[in-house]
């Protein structure tokens, strides 16, 4: 089973759905008031989420390993941190230019986090990790 497993559709897959969130999110814009909790518990929170996720994740790479080739899974982590790093130049021009963009939602972020590693993957798919 595992051979008809191709990263290849997967991120193709994933592409196509980043596509697709962003259409649906523009669609269903809609102005909400939100009441920002108190800052400690937030904090908290977000360490502690970030803590355990972290763990869980890196598990999750080590299993993921046994079964990929080592250069799968150097193509697969590059596009990774091909899309973190191109998320957070997003966020950082939409920040920095929020006077004149339109509001960035969640659903935006994640939908340029997964085109991005989608296509992270592709480059290094087609161009080669030496790239």
């Amino acid at each position: 089973m595992w051979r008809w497993f191709r990263p290849d559709w997967l991120f193709g897959f994933l592409l196509t759905v980043s596509i697709a969130i962003l259409v649906i999110s523009g669609l269903k814009a809609e102005a909400s008031e939100f009441a920002p909790p108190p800052l400690f518990p937030k904090i908290a929170f977000l360490v502690g989420a970030m803590v355990a996720l972290s763990a869980i994740a890196t598990v999750g790479a080590k299993l993921d390993r046994r079964h990929l080739d080592d250069y799968l899974f150097q193509m697969i982590s590059n596009g990774a941190v091909i899309g973190i790093i191109t998320t957070l130049l997003v966020n950082m021009v939409w920040e920095i230019g929020n006077e004149i963009l339109p509001p960035i939602t969640t659903d935006d972020l994640m939908a340029v986090m997964l085109g991005s590693w989608s296509l992270g993957y592709f480059f290094y798919r087609w161009r080669g990790l030496n790239a």
